[in-house]
């Protein structure tokens, strides 16, 4: 015999009523939920928004600091201020980053403090996006840099050598008696245009003994690299290439003279020597102190156009002269070496580096 059973009917108010206490814990739960997702959301936007304004902050902190010290280096330190807010607004995205402070920690060092501001207000702060709804409306962002100056321990330069007394020959009274007592000097070197021979034995330069000009064999010229380049130290002694030539390197003197093209642009470091040891018709050795900058205007290496170019502001170089015209200069780096240290004397040529 089959059975049938009979499903007997729900009362809609009795499954209304179990029903209204899951309604109400799901309610709870999304609430909490949704705080939690707009906590998760203040934080991802406005510490990544906070991230972006350090980055801002600290491109206009470092770059100020090292155009100060580039300006100190030069000679003067110019408006340090207006220097440190044209470089912290032009860094930033609106343009609108403040300068708490410029200040000089230690005599060859800058030190330049940024902080976030909102555009056409001074008030140290950065306005929150969702973090205001959590009773957080503004925070405070800084940043800061420092920035040394000084003459370089090392470079690339050009391989060649000039007597640091035919250096000082173009300084004034007052820039060589202020570089004897404080290992630097105020202002520009002389800026006459001079003529640096390498094809005489002893070049006599007024004041300078001979073995300040060029020991017999070494003419000035140093070993070069294969770039046609000498790496050298401040403190260093290094090797002169003998014979009156150009530089060659491996036998490929072409590199040398591509080098050329380049040297009329802009000032090149140049080490400075304080004595010469002759090898006789070998190699001479050169003891350097540091570096100075000198500005080529003209050289003649050879007979060819394509190793003379002559400026009628030097002493003349004809027939068989060899050298290079210019003047010695200030100039500024921040590539080559490091910052030299223990009071090593800065003849013009500094290095400018971030330090903190």
């Amino acid at each position: 015999m089959r059975r049938l059973i009979e499903e007997l009917p729900v009362d809609p108010r009795l499954a209304r009523e179990n029903s209204e206490p899951e309604r109400g814990a799901a309610t709870i739960l999304v609430a909490i939920l949704l705080v939690a997702l707009l906590g998760f959301a203040a934080l991802a936007v406005d510490v990544g928004a906070m991230y972006a304004e350090k980055a801002q902050l600290q491109n206009g902190a470092d770059s100020g600091a090292l155009a100060i010290a580039g300006d100190c280096a030069g000679g003067t330190c110019g408006d340090t201020d207006a220097t440190a807010d044209l470089l912290a607004n032009s860094n930033s995205n609106d343009a609108a980053s403040g300068v708490t402070s410029v200040t000089f920690p230690a005599a060859t060092t800058v030190r330049v403090e940024t902080f976030a501001r909102a555009a056409g207000s001074d008030a140290d702060s950065f306005s929150l996006f969702f973090a205001r709804l959590m009773g957080f409306e503004t925070t405070e962002i800084h940043a800061v840099a420092e920035a040394s100056w000084g003459p370089p321990d090392s470079g690339s330069t050009l391989p060649w050598t000039v007597s640091e007394c035919v250096f000082r020959d173009f300084l004034t009274a007052s820039q060589r008696a202020e570089l004897d007592s404080t290992g630097n000097f105020t202002g520009d070197p002389i800026a006459t245009h001079l003529l640096l021979r390498y094809d005489e034995k002893t070049p006599d330069y007024e004041g300078c003994e001979a073995q300040n000009g060029y020991a017999p064999g070494g003419f000035g010229w140093l070993e070069a690299n294969a770039d046609c380049s000498a790496d050298v130290t401040a403190d260093g002694t290094v090797n002169g290439q003998p014979g009156n030539s150009f530089p060659k390197t491996g036998g490929a003197e072409k590199v040398c003279q591509d080098v050329l093209k380049g040297l009329l642009n802009e000032p090149v470091l140049i080490p400075l020597f304080s004595s010469a040891i002759s090898g006789g018709g070998d190699k001479t050795q050169y003891t350097l102190i540091g570096f100075a900058a000198f500005q080529v205007t003209g050289y003649k290496f050879g007979g060819g156009p394509e190793l003379t170019h002559d400026d009628t502001s030097a002493p003349s170089c004809t027939g068989m002269c060899r050298g290079l015209q210019g003047f010695f200069t200030r100039f500024v780096t921040l590539e080559e070496g490091r910052i030299a240290t223990g009071g090593a004397p800065n003849f013009g040529a500094s290095k400018v580096e971030l330090t903190g």
